[in-house]
């Protein structure tokens, strides 16, 4: 399925790019890295499903019962793992290690 690249709102792609150029301080190269990364995740799913992957994996950290909704069900860590996965490729195509 080709998702539809413009249907993330800009305010989501903002907060990504924001989100991936803390890993990197200090390094503006990354401002165009990390904007070419979630241009590409973009391209691979639409704005709903990135939504559903993206959370499965941010929550995954959450301590306690409340994160184990998101640690246990093999469905979530499937989606967390799909974003993953998603991610890494993006991130290679765009040179954003």
């Amino acid at each position: 399925m080709v998702a539809h690249a413009n249907d993330f709102p800009t305010v989501d792609r903002v907060e990504y790019v924001l989100e991936c150029m803390v890993k990197h301080p200090g390094k503006q190269e990354y401002l165009y890295k990390c904007a070419c990364t979630i241009d590409q995740i973009a391209r691979e799913v639409g704005y709903d499903e990135y939504v559903e992957i993206a959370t499965a994996l941010r929550h995954q950290t959450l301590a306690g019962p409340r994160g184990a909704g998101f640690r246990d069900p093999e469905s979530i860590r499937a989606m967390a793992n799909k974003y993953k996965a998603l991610q890494a490729k993006a991130s290679k195509a765009c040179d954003a290690k």
